[in-house]
């Protein structure tokens, strides 16, 4: 983005099947376990083949409020935070969906690889969670026994996390993260890649609020992301609800020259089995270019499950 923005179009899909089954083991526990088949329409077959393969794939047993968990994309993770704006202006208008964006998710969350983890309810609509991968690499596209040998510069990884989801029915809904991923030695040139985040919000309808705050150390020594999330959310009858949010990104390297700005009008419509969400942005400063680094989006996406 070093030459400014760039005037782009596109369009794009999602599709995705779940298979689940759940049961009871011959010693009392219980368990659950499925896995998703999901097409993000990507043009480039391995990175189609990834995607197909390391979705929502689990076998959990599970000890009353306790579940014990291994696979991909399962656990509850940084990404999908508590705030009840219309749309998720991180996958919206985000890096990914507009090109050459700083505002992007926490940076270190293994949740897309293969490993193990815990996941306790407390009551209350609180849970806590820790996720450990071996190899932040593996995101489970091999069979077994497939060599694990690592040496493409990152090796374990792990996320731990507290959520509180309308705690006790008041309103109250917050998230904390702590999350990072390992530098294989030596590493004279990289660091650890460390997230840490925390997030609250609170609902009395017809109205919401919240406010994210994140950072991540990236594994470039001395630079940092550091966004800032916030939205007002009025439901203006059953179907039509609309939000204004705001979310500013701080890159610290030094040939940044300006915060990252983006405020958007999201609004969404349930039309029963469809749902419509539009969303008008107007970006400051992408990518921290002050010059010609001003961008307006529009997006426009019609979601429907069966």
């Amino acid at each position: 983005m070093n030459a400014g923005a760039l005037s782009e179009t596109s369009m794009g899909r999602e599709t995705q099947i779940n298979i689940a089954n759940k049961g009871k083991l011959n010693n009392g526990l219980d368990y659950a376990a499925g896995f998703s088949l999901e097409f993000d329409g990507q043009q480039a077959g391995s990175t189609a083949d990834s995607s197909l393969s390391n979705e929502g794939v689990y076998l959990n047993l599970i000890s009353g409020a306790t579940t014990f968990h291994v696979g991909v994309d399962w656990m509850q993770n940084a990404k999908s935070d508590l705030l009840t704006s219309v749309g998720d202006i991180l996958d919206e208008v985000g890096q990914g969906t507009v090109s050459g964006a700083k505002l992007t998710v926490l940076g270190s969350s293994p949740k897309e690889s293969i490993g193990g983890g815990i996941l306790h309810n407390f009551g209350n609509g609180i849970t806590a969670s820790a996720l450990y991968v071996p190899n932040d690499t593996n995101t489970g596209t091999g069979n077994n026994g497939t060599a694990t040998l690592n040496n493409t510069g990152t090796n374990s990884a792990y996320e731990v996390g507290i959520r509180g989801a309308n705690v006790s029915n008041s309103g109250i809904s917050f998230d904390l993260w702590r999350n990072k991923k390992e530098v294989v030695a030596p590493a004279t040139t990289a660091r650890d890649t460390v997230g840490t985040a925390y997030a609250a919000n609170y609902s009395a309808a017809p109205f919401s609020v919240g406010y994210t705050n994140q950072k991540t150390e990236t594994a470039v020594n001395g630079v940092d992301l550091k966004t800032k999330i916030a939205h007002a959310t009025y439901a203006i009858d059953k179907n039509l609800t609309a939000s204004l949010v705001y979310a500013k990104t701080d890159d610290t390297v030094s040939t940044s020259t300006a915060d990252e700005k983006v405020k958007s009008l999201m609004v969404g419509y349930n039309f029963g089995p469809v749902g419509l969400l539009v969303t008008a942005s107007k970006i400051e400063n992408i990518g921290a270019v002050a010059v010609n680094g001003d961008v307006d989006a529009l997006g426009i996406s019609l979601n429907t499950k069966f």
